[in-house]
């Protein structure tokens, strides 16, 4: 069978042959301990499961949706816009409903890019930026996030011809991987720059209600921002709602415009329950997520102490539910290392390289396992370690 140029570039799924190893170490009968992936072991809110359960058994349930979503979800979606960010939307026009934010950033690259556009993206970053340009046969452009610009892109480092041919750039702060958050400052910056260029921005912000203490910031608190910009949201790690796969995005009217085109092509909306008990999520935001926040503040603690006690330098962040390491074994090429750990111990960790080219050398930890399972996880990765 031969595939479509477009998917040469298409790189090896991140943990494919980490799945393999992981298989036959399951065979074996080992144990697995998966600290590498972000996916919550906590349960969504009760108010949560019960709406999407009362909302099932209601008549017209099964029918299709607004494309757009439910008109009382967005309303909902921008009184929670303009208490937490203090950002104004028009529910109508400036919000949408999607079937994640991994859906939405996909569909968005369709919308916007013509062949051979050049778009920017993070790197180390989450795999989907990468591959969502290649699917729209854009030419994605890579921005180290390197630890002497603070894990932020440098703006100042392209070439005029590159930026004239640009068409989007995609950041996400609070950042996956490295935790990092991005202050006003530098949404600032990358407005000024973008409007100079002309660039779209896609801001995939997943992880803004992750912290411990000062609020991440939206990119759309930027005047003007919404002229070129549109921000993705997710209920995914907020609520622990990750396989109701519901978010939106919120912003520039005409980008989103473009991108219901797509949508109305290849998809039929959100499960009416699904944004039902989406909105039984907001109400209860101000309840359930300091919750939430401790959970993490937590296990991040027992993670850090682990890394201090073996002299492991890791990114200063209070932000997502990973924890960004460099790696300080003689040899760097962390996905060896991964699947050497794996083999010997059970431990799965996450290989910096699977994020990018300028994640090697590095590893990522999760937050999304039980503290007990933390624990065991990390002293097994400590004794392996005393072992080389």
């Amino acid at each position: 069978m031969k595939l479509p140029r477009r998917m040469d570039g298409v790189p090896p799924y991140l943990y494919a042959e980490l799945d393999n190893v992981i298989k036959e170490v399951k065979k074996q009968g080992k144990e697995i301990i998966n600290i590498a992936h972000g996916d919550p072991d906590q349960p969504a809110p009760k108010v949560v499961i019960e709406e999407l359960h009362s909302s099932s058994n209601e008549k017209g349930a099964q029918l299709y949706p607004n494309y757009w979503g439910l008109l009382p979800l967005r309303e909902k979606i921008a009184k929670w816009m303009k208490k937490r960010f203090g950002v104004t939307l028009d529910p109508e026009n400036e919000i949408m409903i999607l079937l994640g934010a991994k859906e939405g950033i996909i569909h968005l690259y369709l919308a916007l890019c013509d062949n051979d556009d050049y778009a920017l993206v993070p790197d180390p970053a989450y795999p989907t930026y990468n591959t969502s340009v290649i699917f729209a046969q854009g030419v994605p452009i890579h921005m180290p996030l390197v630890e002497k610009n603070d894990f932020l892109p440098d703006l100042d480092g392209f070439e005029q011809k590159v930026l004239r041919q640009t068409k989007v750039i995609i950041i996400n702060y609070p950042n996956n991987p490295t935790s990092k958050k991005a202050d006003i400052s530098f949404f600032k910056k990358l407005v000024e720059f973008c409007r100079k260029w002309g660039i779209y921005i896609i801001h995939d912000t997943a992880y803004s209600e992750i912290y411990e203490d000062g609020k991440p910031p939206s990119l759309l608190e930027i005047d003007g921002s919404k002229n070129i910009a549109v921000e993705l949201h997710s209920f995914s790690k907020t609520y622990n709602m990750q396989g109701y796969r519901i978010g939106w995005i919120c912003g520039n009217k005409e980008m989103i415009k473009a991108l219901a085109v797509v949508k109305t092509n290849t998809d039929s909306g959100v499960f009416i329950p699904i944004q039902k008990a989406a909105m039984k999520a907001l109400e209860i935001y101000d309840e359930f997520i300091p919750g939430v926040r401790e959970l993490y503040r937590r296990r991040r603690k027992i993670i850090h102490g682990f890394l201090d006690k073996i002299g492991w330098d890791y990114v200063r962040s209070d932000a997502t539910t990973y924890i960004w390491t460099k790696m300080k074994t003689k040899d760097k090429n962390s996905m060896k290392f991964v699947i050497n750990l794996v083999q010997k111990t059970g431990v799965v960790v996450g290989p910096g390289a699977g994020y990018g080219k300028y994640g090697e050398g590095y590893l990522r930890f999760s937050l999304t396992q039980p503290d007990e399972k933390i624990k065991e996880g990390m002293q097994k990765f400590t004794d392996y370690l005393h072992s080389l």
